[in-house]
């Protein structure tokens, strides 16, 4: 009782507190304090880069529309919606978990997971499959068969071997176990501990994960290489293409890299085929082992200092070159500690953590049994190790079993529903009963319990409280914008049309130069070009013609403003030749699209972005008239003055 005697001091004095904030506006008639205003505002203040988005009177402009369609959300109930609701409860697990276990434990982990993580390990493995719920029976089985194999690998047996003629794991007939190396968070964690645990060339005992029994053996440990960036050029093989196979294409890229005749980034921007990174220069993330195909993690682990460059790969996406741009190794502990305790929190090695937790809140919630086991053991024949029990039906079964902290009351009808849903998974004999039930029991009171805590979180912890409000109101927002503004738009379509219509001007395309490039690294086959262009030649007709001058080329609309037409005195249907570098570039405008307005088909994306704008605008006009805005000026002028320069 005393804990709620302090948690109902800690709600009175919030009450407090609120009503000694002043009142900075009112909208509909309910009240929006200072603090309300300035804890928003200064949240993320510090993270803003656009001087307009700091000014305060810019965000009172914000909050304002916030908190009118905050309000225009609650008097629409769209807090009560199903679906709102069950995305709310799904928020609350996610964020419940990192309330739901052990700190220390958890910080034990996260620290083993960063001493790991500076060591790769080569293993391979054996796999003898059973099911986390089998029988004593068959667990026993599979038990035996992965120690007989074990005595065989301690005795000298080729590992290899032993894997193709036994293991489970369908990939080691043609693997023979050899998994290669992983690094922490590869592999279920008992596997990940016994690899790391085993000395080098030496076999694991048998451990137990969810998929069976496993023996390990360690063929190598080094330091952990860590993440690379690099940049690639990708060329791909495709039906349509008509100026030369993938290999031929890649081959002719890397002369020009061994020649020095462009650069790597301008090379990838211009030619890979993989048009996300091509934007970059053909920059991918940074990646460690196992993110990449074999093939390619390969190659890129392979190049030792920033500038290597590879040679053309094969992958079964094409062919690659791989530039090396930076290396990465394991940070400092500091700076890895927040990623990896995210990911040890979503592994199963948190529930270590969670154990914890159990033996911490059963001295804070006190449960007093009320009932009697005895009662429960009668009511268990042999049906239930035999999956067709049933719960009983007498009049003792919303009886009382016990109390959680005096308040919350558990029935012996809670129990046998906990009881019915895993007789299937037990086949123990009858004449154990007893102990069964007893060791069920023990289960079900953690499980309550640890309910309990989890159903209490919001009035233990005020910040957790603060963040399902937060994300809750976030909810309201977006489905009711979803209805006013995003999915009205696509829906309306004789409204978007209308819209269309009215603002035609605003949609107009400007001038725009369709232009041929073709790179060379030949004068006389630059002027060659020019010629054939003048000639008439398309495309297709200069690429199959150069085919062995190493030529690349690239097609598409430029803007005048855009470098490339702002650089060159451009003329339809007159190539222009220019010198870069060690290259020759042909410029050759085909025709300039003059400025128009297009169909609506043609830019119904920008047009529907545009009248959601418009919708809402309008919307804001409408709630501003519902809920009547009233600004304490008095107050408002104090807090601007504040944070005003």
């Amino acid at each position: 009782m005393k804990r709620y005697t302090f948690l109902l001091f800690l709600f009175l004095s919030g009450i407090l507190y609120a009503q000694q904030s002043k009142e900075l506006m009112s909208i509909n008639g309910k009240p929006v304090t200072v603090d309300e205003f300035e804890s928003m505002y200064t949240k993320n203040l510090d993270l803003v880069q656009d001087p307009a988005q700091k000014d305060i009177d810019n965000y009172l402009e914000l909050f304002t529309r916030y908190k009118l369609e905050l309000e225009d959300a609650y008097q629409k109930r769209y807090d009560t919606l199903p679906q709102l609701k069950l995305e709310l409860r799904s928020y609350r697990r996610d964020l419940a978990k990192k309330y739901l276990s052990d700190n220390e434990i958890i910080d034990k982990l996260v620290k083993e997971a960063y001493d790991r993580k500076k060591t790769d390990v080569h293993v391979a493995h054996i796999l003898i499959q059973v099911s986390s719920d089998a029988s004593p029976q068959d667990t026993l089985k599979a038990y035996n068969k992965i120690m007989a194999i074990y005595k065989k690998a301690i005795s000298g047996e080729d590992f290899g071997k032993l894997a193709q003629k036994y293991s489970q794991d369908p990939s080691a007939k043609d693997n023979k176990g050899d998994l290669d190396y992983i690094n922490v968070f590869h592999t279920v964690y008992p596997f990940e501990t016994a690899a790391y645990n085993t000395p080098v060339g030496q076999v694991s005992k048998p451990f137990r994960t969810r998929f069976g029994y496993h023996i390990v053996k360690v063929l190598d440990k080094r330091p952990a290489k860590g993440k690379v960036e690099v940049a690639h050029i990708v060329t791909m093989n495709n039906k349509k293409d008509t100026i030369g196979d993938a290999k031929t294409r890649i081959y002719e890229i890397y002369k020009k890299l061994q020649d020095k005749q462009d650069t790597f980034e301008n090379l990838a921007s211009k030619f890979s085929d993989d048009k996300n990174s091509a934007r970059r220069g053909g920059k991918l993330r940074p990646f460690g082992i196992r993110a990449m195909i074999p093939s390619f993690e390969k190659e890129a682990f392979a190049l030792k200092n920033p500038g290597d460059i590879s040679k053309p790969f094969q992958t079964r996406y094409g062919w690659h070159i791989v530039k090396l741009l930076k290396k990465f190794p394991v940070p400092p502990f500091e700076k890895a500690k927040t990623e990896l305790r995210q990911k040890v929190m979503r592994d199963t090695r948190s529930k270590m953590g969670k154990e914890k937790l159990l033996k911490r809140i059963e001295k804070q919630f006190p449960i007093e049994i009320k009932g009697n086991l005895d009662v429960v053991t009668r009511h268990i024949n042999k049906d239930f190790f035999q999956n067709k029990w049933q719960i009983p039906q007498d009049k003792t079964v919303n009886d009382t079993l016990f109390i959680i902290n005096h308040d919350q009351v558990v029935t012996y009808k809670d129990f046998y529903l906990y009881l019915f849903h895993r007789q299937s998974h037990t086949t123990a004999s009858y004449k154990d009963k007893k102990y069964i039930i007893k060791r069920f029991f023990k289960r079900f009171k953690k499980d309550k319990l640890y309910g309990y805590y989890n159903n209490h979180l919001e009035q233990i912890y005020p910040d957790f409280a603060k963040t399902m409000d937060e994300y809750k109101k976030g909810l309201m927002l977006f489905r009711i914008k979803s209805a006013m503004v995003w999915d009205k738009s696509i829906k309306d379509t004789l409204g978007l049309k209308k819209f269309y219509e009215s603002h035609k001007k605003d949609f107009k395309l400007p001038e725009r130069y369709h232009i041929l490039m073709v790179q060379t690294n030949s004068r006389k086959t630059a002027k060659r070009i020019a010629r054939d262009l003048r000639k008439g030649k398309k495309k297709k007709e200069i690429a199959t013609k150069y085919k062995d001058k190493n030529i690349l080329l690239k097609e598409m609309d430029y803007l005048a403003g855009d470098q490339i037409v702002k650089k060159h005195d451009l003329k339809v249907g007159q190539p222009l030749i220019y010198k870069e570098g060690k290259q020759y570039i042909v410029l050759y405008l085909k025709k300039i699209k003059p400025e128009r307005i297009p169909e609506f088909n043609e830019i119904k994306g920008k047009v529907i972005n545009d009248y959601q704008k418009y919708l809402e605008e309008q919307w804001l006009k409408e709630l501003k008239q519902k809920y009547p805005v009233r600004l304490n000026e008095t107050v408002w002028q104090q807090l601007r003055s504040k944070y005003k320069k």
